[in-house]
């Protein structure tokens, strides 16, 4: 049994304007018309994360719970900033280089310049200033904690922030 063979319109299109192209250019005519389709130029490489260098506010570090450590259901965290970020009480305003901590607990961090969601119990405001948290009644097993720092008025600065796994035990 034989196959038919199927051309749609914008192929046949194609060819015609291929062969026309050749014959324009004085191509011979025993040559057939080069109907290959030219690769898709590969996507561009990701943006390299910013460098210190780039954020002068500098940003926050996880000091505890450490990456890969075990611990009981109640867990605190210990966090501490780098570089010249001040960390306040939240005023409710936005003022460059000033802000305070944010915990996503399993959950995806807000984007930079975004506005954090209120607290629920995957994501935290430590509104008050503080460095530590403590979330309680943790279930066994793998945990992703993230922090990130963000202005008095909850949006999230676009400073360095720190990710972490853990696990807690049965």
């Amino acid at each position: 049994m034989e196959r038919a063979m199927v051309t749609t319109k914008p192929s046949l299109t194609l060819l015609a304007l291929g062969a026309f192209a050749l014959a324009a250019c004085g191509g011979a005519k025993d040559k057939p018309a080069d109907t290959t389709v030219a690769a898709t130029p590969p996507a561009a490489a990701p943006a390299p994360a910013p460098t210190p260098a780039a954020n002068p506010a500098g940003g926050v570090s996880i000091v505890s719970p450490k990456e890969g450590d075990s611990t009981s259901a109640d867990v605190t965290v210990v966090l501490s900033k780098e570089g010249s970020v001040n960390i306040e009480k939240a005023s409710g305003t936005k003022a460059e280089g000033v802000g305070h901590y944010h915990l996503f607990l399993d959950t995806a961090a807000t984007a930079d310049g975004s506005v954090i969601p209120p607290t629920t119990k995957t994501t935290v405001h430590i509104g008050t200033g503080d460095s530590t948290y403590t979330f309680k009644g943790l279930k066994p097993g793998a945990h992703e904690l993230i922090a990130v720092i963000g202005y008095g008025d909850h949006s999230a600065m676009a400073a360095k922030r720190d990710t972490v796994h853990f696990v807690v035990k049965k």
